[in-house]
């Protein structure tokens, strides 16, 4: 065991020393931003990931959006398990990727406007009102 180990068990056994926690939020951000940067190296270094044509990167950010609808779904299943709250969640994240993806993937919102309806629906049969 190294003695940075060995400080940090000594450290959290102290009474009344609070504990660092690592939020689940930021290591959810930071996880996003490790990704990005990683494909981002990986394309700069000559990696053809076809699925990357950088001239709509801002796509990107809009996936990030996504990490908090995720994350709520997780607390929901916690909690809850699998229930209307984190299926809605779900839904929710689901339609966020749908939108990047489109702009990711150069798709025709003239060809999956329907899809659209299709998550009103979904969002419809998900309602926490009911």
């Amino acid at each position: 065991m190294s003695s940075i180990d060995e400080k940090s068990k000594i450290e959290a056994s102290v009474p009344g020393k609070p504990v660092a926690k690592v939020s689940p939020s930021s290591w959810a951000l930071g996880l996003a931003v490790v990704l990005i940067g990683g494909l981002l190296l990986a394309k700069n270094l000559g990696v053809d990931l076809f699925f990357l044509d950088f001239h709509n990167w801002w796509a990107f950010f809009i996936l990030l959006a996504a990490i908090g609808p995720l994350q709520l779904a997780y607390r929901c299943y916690r909690r809850e398990g699998v229930g209307v709250a984190m299926l809605n969640a779900l839904v929710t994240a689901a339609s966020i990727i749908f939108v990047a993806l489109i702009f990711l993937l150069d798709l025709s919102f003239g060809t999956w406007w329907p899809a659209f309806i299709i998550i009103g629906g979904l969002y419809m049969m998900t309602s926490r009102n009911n």
